[in-house]
């Protein structure tokens, strides 16, 4: 169980675990639970609330340019083959260079934001070494450079509220 800790303009700055979350529900006077969970920890004397969003009151300047990783563009993309819309997983998904990366003085130059998409393993192959146009593909959504990348694969309910999801 993970809890949301959002900046004070409401854009996500991570999460925490439902541990450390209780103890910074108690001990910090910066922190603003904003949102509960329904479970609680039992303790000795006590049931105390699992915060699922908190707000940090003191301003936290993001560095709104994520890296370029696999593991990001699976992220903004939701685990989602641009081209079938598929569901990945672990063992299905693919990066694939919109613009194959032998048209490219370098690989270092292919591998931008908008030239990379996350695709599963039998649409990279039907791809191949060829754009979308030439292999008569479609991409589901032009790919961008994401303004955060926010590291959760499913959202609790109780996030719903304070997050946008595309």
């Amino acid at each position: 169980m993970r809890t949301l800790i959002l900046n004070t303009d409401f854009l996500p700055l991570g999460t925490v675990s439902h541990k450390r979350a209780v103890v910074l529900d108690l001990n910090n006077p910066h922190i603003t639970t904003l949102s509960y969970y329904d479970k609680t920890i039992k303790s000795e004397r006590d049931d105390i609330a699992i915060p699922a969003v908190m707000l940090y009151n003191k301003y936290v300047k993001i560095k709104l340019d994520p890296p370029i990783t696999k593991r990001n563009v699976l992220k903004r993309d939701q685990m989602t083959c641009q081209y079938c819309s598929s569901s990945l997983s672990n063992s299905t998904y693919s990066i694939d260079h919109v613009i194959p990366t032998s048209r490219f003085k370098n690989r270092k130059e292919s591998n931008s934001w908008d030239n990379m998409v996350a695709c599963c393993k039998d649409c990279n192959k039907t791809k191949a070494d060829r754009t979308p146009k030439e292999a008569g593909m479609k991409l589901l959504k032009p790919p961008k450079k994401p303004r955060y990348v926010l590291d959760c694969t499913s959202i609790p309910d109780e996030w719903k509220d304070f997050i946008k999801t595309p």
